[in-house]
């Protein structure tokens, strides 16, 4: 299995770019199975739910994340591709600051993740202004908005540090999200090729 990640806060342009890449896809006829995490199936988006609507402790949160992510990529053992909207890079960004225990998190993306390191993962690195006129112009909200948008400066500097970090072999691309989406999307697919992941 070949995995595809994308990571980067809300509203910073991620889910544009795994639509287009899922669009571009099925135009070249590349086979592929498209999910997000928490979630992925029927039985996984119930967790989801109580994630993003529940006040959860930070312990509680991290093995959610972590058992439907186990169960997901378990169930997906015969899919060749397969793309991810969010995997353990969010996991370490959004929890490490509040977790008494650093390497727990660490520990756990060695244990249960070693099998299902990404070949690439695309980082969206978008500044707060930009974030926040976005926020702004959607007016959504959920839990993981309210509890993070105070902690944006220690979330981005958590994924700059886990990007930094060797995890197999995959290779961590980051992202000007402020750019147009149509450069992004072809900078997405040139990667791609060039990791020969797709041709």
């Amino acid at each position: 299995m070949k995995i595809i990640s994308f990571e980067g806060f809300e509203y910073s342009g991620k889910s544009t770019q795994i639509k287009l890449l899922q669009n571009y896809f099925k135009k070249n006829k590349i086979k592929s199975f498209f999910t997000r995490e928490p979630g992925g199936n029927k039985q996984l988006e119930k967790i989801r739910k109580i994630i993003l609507q529940s006040d959860f402790d930070n312990l509680s949160l991290i093995l959610f994340f972590f058992a439907s992510r186990f169960s997901l990529l378990s169930s997906m053992k015969n899919n060749n591709l397969v793309v991810f909207d969010r995997f353990f890079d969010s996991t370490y960004a959004y929890q490490k600051f509040t977790s008494k225990d650093k390497l727990l998190i660490l520990n756990l993306i060695n244990q249960i993740d070693k099998k299902y390191i990404p070949n690439i993962t695309f980082y969206f690195k978008i500044n707060k202004k930009t974030l926040i006129e976005r926020k702004k112009m959607r007016g959504q909200k959920n839990y993981f908005d309210k509890k993070y948008a105070s902690h944006f400066s220690r979330i981005q500097k958590n994924y700059d540090e886990i990007g930094k970090m060797k995890v197999g072999k995959r290779k961590f691309i980051i992202i000007d999200a402020s750019k147009p989406k149509e450069i992004i999307h072809k900078e997405i697919v040139e990667n791609l090729k060039k990791c020969k992941l797709i041709r």
